[in-house]
């Protein structure tokens, strides 16, 4: 048996408030345009790190030994919440999502937790393509046009969320639209570094994630 595993941060604190009404408008104008979207749960916001793909049940311990190893070496951070777009572009939309700050920090998180999977056999290879982190709030059942939907809401800021955990997740189709199942949650243990605080600036356009 196998399941489609990720690592991913979770960011419904503080989203639920701070995005909430912007959520709400979003869902008004898309019925107003008869656009339909199969908007994520808030409760199940979530920005994806590394991707395993599916994995045997019984690499499942290991893959959590893999995700301790790796937090117990950094510290607690925070990302900006910013700025919307789609996927593949706006005026062929498929998936909706919010700019997440790409820190310097969350990218040697990623490059370190990929080096330990692929270590323990657990990952064929590290992911060379371009990190671009982004939060997915909805998909379309159809691609259309949202420019005029979303334009009132680019370089909107969301606030910031703060990050001390690393969840391991569980994705199952449910129709044509993915669920994702919490199974493991770890904690960020390791020590404040002198790391450059730096952001990349990276279209996350570029970049497609589960």
């Amino acid at each position: 048996m196998t399941r489609r595993l990720f690592f991913a941060l979770n960011a419904t604190d503080p989203l639920s408030e701070s995005f909430l009404p912007t959520f709400k408008k979003l869902k008004i104008n898309a019925d107003r345009r008869e656009i339909a979207v199969k908007w994520v749960p808030l409760d199940n916001f979530h920005i994806t790190v590394s991707f395993l793909g599916d994995r045997p049940t019984d690499d499942l311990p290991a893959i959590q030994e893999a995700l301790k190893e790796a937090c117990a070496q950094v510290a607690p951070f925070d990302l900006k919440i910013e700025d919307m777009g789609a996927f593949s572009n706006e005026h062929d939309a498929r998936v909706l999502w919010l700019g997440v700050q790409n820190k310097k920090c969350l990218g040697q998180f990623k490059h370190l937790l990929d080096q330990i999977l692929t270590e323990k056999n657990l990952l064929t290879k590290p992911d060379e393509r371009v990190f671009s982190p982004h939060l997915t709030f909805g998909r379309l059942r159809n691609p259309r046009s949202v420019k005029d939907m979303i334009s009132p809401f680019k370089r909107k800021s969301f606030g910031k969320i703060h990050v001390d955990e690393i969840v391991l997740y569980e994705s199952k189709m449910q129709g044509v639209f993915p669920i994702y199942t919490p199974l493991a949650r770890v904690k960020l243990t390791g020590k404040k570094k002198d790391l450059e605080d730096g952001s990349q600036e990276q279209n996350p356009s570029l970049f497609s994630l589960p």
